[in-house]
């Protein structure tokens, strides 16, 4: 999932769960990158099609 250009996102930490400070999609898609307030982990845009591509993967293997 892409964020629109230009749009300001609140960003969820996929690990804790915790609404971090928001992010425009413009500024992640561009290499940025942001610190979740609660658990400390690094999120970039890499990373957070990372975690969405296993949690397909996951729910793939769970439906057969």
């Amino acid at each position: 999932m892409t964020p629109e250009p230009g749009a300001t996102t609140s960003m969820s930490c996929p690990l804790c769960h915790t609404v971090a400070p928001a992010m425009t999609g413009e500024a992640l898609a561009a290499g940025g990158d942001w610190r979740c307030p609660q658990c400390h982990q690094n999120w970039s845009a890499t990373r957070l099609a990372t975690v969405a591509a296993y949690a397909e993967y996951c729910a793939a293997r769970g439906e057969s």
